[in-house]
């Protein structure tokens, strides 16, 4: 999420000599490296994009892409180079995505092929030679395997260790390009890996970055992946591309698909029963399987998303006695000991997760202390491994830590073939799979949640009396987030759509719209009374492309002055549909809605109409508005889907992750163009430099919108704006004070833990000296309310720290919290919902959580608070005085 790594500054990376496998390295990690776009420099004629696979029993596949689509799928081959003797035809796909048009994919399957034998091939009849080796078909033989690669210069370091040794096969258990929807990264991918994978054959699955589901777009997961990356999945029985095995030497390879069914009743489930049923261990003493998600890990980075698949299929990978369970994911290298359900077991699987390629999201840093004694290595570092099968009995597994020249040898072990363990296989147990049980469909809920959590199965969501507030959390079967809501413009060009309104300073608000047509005026006819518009402003239009989307024109139109506590009458660019806004009182009491982690799927339009049932003054957005995460017609829809309530009251938001949307790739490294271009807030009218940070005034409150994504350090500009602005505040005239972010300062849901950390120590100080009476955020999917805090300490000086990341999103629930609970928490429940803070007058105020149900919403939390500021205690602190 920190755009993608590129503008994290270096650490030093210290080297180390061969450490102890027990024991967890202390070293500094660098972040990763740059994206490296690879162009394309060939013909159109002319293959690019070579990469060879296994395709069953002395047979290799291979797979080229020609934008010219009149070259053959044809692949020459030989013993010699530049005589090509054997000639096969083959098959040829292409696919579109969006705008994108893949050009002529094709894959020709070669053979029957010599073992441990280097063949020449040219691929279409004409271009550059290429030339592969064959595996062995006996010992030894080696792999080498890493995950989540990307293309990176990490990962251009990656594959140059990989490259420096060499070895027979390369498995790579998901997350390959990291195109996430961006077609022409799987292209640059594809030519980044062509000098390895044209040479040795490449044994790949699906990782969660390769599912590129969008519900306006493409609803096809992994279209991208199965048309480039075809694996021989019908060679071993199976019906998806998303799982299969092979052999090599005396190694059987299962392949699992972490993100397509695998409960009981699923296709996967049976085809790896018989798979693993049909596997002699006397001719094929090894058995490995990979898999995405891992089952077992320490490190707080995805933690639990491979549970349900564990619970589901571990019995078969024990009752098989595989030896080696390999893993990506978490961007982190772990070796656990034999392991059989969370307990050691000489008879289990090792599980190594090498999930270190090279991507571009960074590393995993932060492994759970203390240290499980399950695992025996863990270490935060990009790097590959090597695993050596020496015979049926013995092998080697190395890993090697990425250096800028080199690959360090960091962790090391011998491993022997279960097969050969007499205890692991008594005389009453069958060499075949021992039958298992399992009826859990808890693998189809995993696999949703990962889809966008589109088509869940819904779970009871049971109502329960109010709850108090400062016990427990409350006991309730959570709903996981319903389908996307797209909304499509059901108007003519040149009307106004996406219509919201803003305040812009004293006594005005600004009107933001959006047409199709690019001649209509930036301009808003207003007025009290309906179709009376008595007054007339002229504003300003914007625009933006991004990638091949074009934006319609957004027009920003402040209008003012305007009385307070008064409904104004309104229509944008002269024709279309007729508005009305209220402007908020000038007086107490003055009440704002608080939402955060909007998006856009049904939860987010219940929040919207329980919001809706009752008035209020201002909108709180606190970062993380319409999900689009670069898919820019998702903007759109958010704007249509809220014009209903943004365009009666004014909304205030600021940024979040989502909003980021930077892409090191032609000319979008622009963070926030989206946002910007579309929620134009008034930091101009608060003196800030950045539309990223800014205040406002309502009736007697003073209301702070920070970013948690722009620079916060003391010499900031953000800081020292801040500072200067708090300054301003008379809390005679306005006694309130409030505070909006994205990232929570506290929190204790395991979700982006200490995220907002160095934020916080950054500026706690300057808001506990202001006095500042509560503090919003958003990001953690859950509701959680704190006591008076500061420094980390109850503090009846110190704000109100409130997390309301639970408008709808459609990642879900943040249903992990720590335990047992911090007594500096006062409440927290994992469910959407939404809250009210009504200012009664300069001295007291209301807060109450409201969480969604069906047809209303229900108060599941609520506090009457004083502000700080009427304490003679808070008032007579020394720090108050540097304020």
């Amino acid at each position: 999420m920190k755009l993608f790594g590129l503008f994290l500054c270096f650490t030093l990376l210290f080297l180390c000599p061969f450490v102890s496998q027990a024991d967890v390295p202390e070293v500094s990690r660098e972040p990763p490296r740059p994206i490296v776009f690879v162009p394309h420099d060939r013909a159109k004629s002319e293959p690019q994009q070579v990469h060879v696979s296994l395709a069953g029993k002395d047979h290799m596949r291979v797979t080229y892409i020609t934008e010219d689509k009149n070259v053959d799928s044809v692949v020459e081959y030989g013993k010699q180079p530049g005589k090509y003797d054997q000639k096969a035809t083959g098959e040829y796909t292409s696919y579109k995505y969006f705008f994108y048009k893949s050009g002529m994919i094709h894959h020709v399957k070669i053979g029957p092929l010599q073992p441990n034998t280097t063949y020449y091939y040219r691929c279409g009849c004409n271009g550059p030679e290429f030339s592969f080796k064959t595996p062995p078909s006996t010992y030894p033989v080696e792999f080498a395997i890493v995950g989540d690669l990307g293309q990176t210069e990490w990962t251009v370091a990656t594959l140059s260790q990989i490259k420096s040794q060499d070895y027979d096969v390369f498995l790579l258990p998901g997350d390959l390009s990291y195109a996430d929807t961006h077609q022409p990264l799987w292209d640059s991918f594809g030519r980044l890996v062509e000098p390895l994978a044209s040479q040795r054959p490449w044994m790949v699955t699906e990782g969660n970055h390769e599912i590129e589901f969008f519900p306006i777009i493409e609803h096809t997961t992994f279209k991208s992946y199965n048309a480039r990356w075809l694996m021989p999945h019908t060679e071993s029985l199976s019906s998806s591309n998303l799982y299969y095995s092979f052999d090599v030497a005396g190694v059987h390879t299962v392949m699992l698909g972490s993100y397509t069914d695998f409960d009981f009743d699923s296709d996967q489930y049976q085809w790896l029963q018989a798979d693993l049923a049909k596997v002699d261990r006397k001719t094929t003493p090894w058995v490995v399987v990979l898999l995405h998600a891992p089952w077992y890990n320490t490190n707080e980075a995805h933690e639990g998303e491979g549970e349900s698949m564990r619970e589901a299929m571990e019995s078969l990978l024990f009752s098989a006695r595989v030896d080696v369970v390999f893993s990506g994911h978490v961007h982190a290298y772990e070796r656990f000991k034999r392991v059989y359900n969370n307990k050691a077991d000489s008879c289990g699987p090792i599980y190594i997760t090498i999930g270190d390629g090279g991507n571009r999201e960074g590393l995993a840093l932060s492994f759970k202390k203390p240290n499980s004694p399950l695992s025996v290595f863990r270490e935060s570092s990009f790097g590959h491994g090597r695993l050596k099968v020496i015979d049926g009995k013995r092998a080697h597994w190395s890993w090697h830590r990425n250096n800028d020249s080199n690959s360090l040898l960091a962790d090391e072990v011998w491993l022997e073939s279960l097969s050969t363990s007499s205890s692991c296989w008594p005389s009453s147990v069958s060499v075949q799979v021992l039958p298992t049980f399992v009826t859990r469909h808890s693998s189809i809920l995993y696999l949703m949640v990962t889809l966008f959590r589109l088509f869940l199965r819904f779970t009871l969501f049971f109502l329960s009396p109010f709850v108090s507030q400062a016990n427990r959390v409350s006991k309730y079967t959570r709903p996981p987030p319903r389908p996307d809501f797209i909304v499509s413009n059901g108007r003519p060009k040149s009307f106004p759509q996406q219509v919201h309104v803003s305040l812009a300073g004293k006594d005005h608000m600004r009107v933001t719209y959006t047409t199709d047509d690019k001649d209509v005026e930036s301009m808003v006819e207003y007025g009290r009374r309906s179709n009376r518009y008595e007054k007339k402003q002229a504003g300003e239009s914007t625009s933006y492309r991004y990638f091949f989307y074009s934006s319609g024109k957004i027009h920003h139109v402040k209008i003012g002055p305007l009385k307070p506590n008064t409904i104004y009458y309104y229509r944008c660019g002269g024709h279309g549909e007729e508005f009305s806004f209220k402007t908020p009182p000038s007086t107490f009491p003055v009440e704002f809605a608080v939402a955060g982690d909007l998006g856009q799927t049904d939860w987010t339009v219940r929040t919207l109409d329980q919001i809706s049932k009752r008035d209020f003054d201002v909108f709180l957005l606190p970062g993380d508005l319409s999900y689009a995460d670069t898919h820019q017609p998702l903007w759109d829809s958010f704007g249509r889907l809220l014009e209903t309530l943004a365009s009666t009251r004014p909304w205030m938001v600021t940024e979040g992750n989502h909003e980021i949307e930077s892409f090191p790739i032609n000319e979008e490294h622009i963070s926030f163009k989206s946002y910007n271009a579309r929620w134009l807030m008034p930091h101009a009218e608060s003196l800030s430099r950045s539309n990223l940070y800014y205040s406002f005034d309502t009736a007697g409150v003073h209301t702070v919108m920070l970013g948690s994504y722009t620079r916060f350090d003391p010499h900031s500009d953000q800081y020292r704006w801040l500072e200067a602005d708090l300054i301003k505040v008379d809390r005679k005239t306005t006694p309130w004070l409030v505070v909006v972010m994205h990232t929570p300062w506290y929190s204790t849901n395991l979700a982006h833990e200490g995220d907002g950390e160095k934020m916080r120590k950054a500026m706690e100080g300057l808001l506990f000296r202001a006095q500042v009476d509560v503090v919003f955020a958003g990001h953690i999917h859950t509701y959680e309310r704190f006591k008076p805090i500061y420094n980390k300490k109850a503090d009846p000086c110190g704000p109100v720290y409130i997390t309301i990341g639970d408008g709808g999103n459609r990642e879900g629930l943040a249903l992990e919290f720590h335990k047992p609970r911090s007594p500096l928490s006062a409440f927290r429940e994992s469910s959407f919902g939404h809250g009210r803070l009504r200012i009664i007058d300069k001295k007291r105020a209301h807060w109450s959580w409201h969480r969604n149900s069906d047809n209303f919403s229900v108060i599941a939390d609520e506090v009457w608070f004083e502000s700080p500021r009427t304490s003679s205690h808070c008032i007579l602190n020394r720090f108050r005085n540097e304020i």
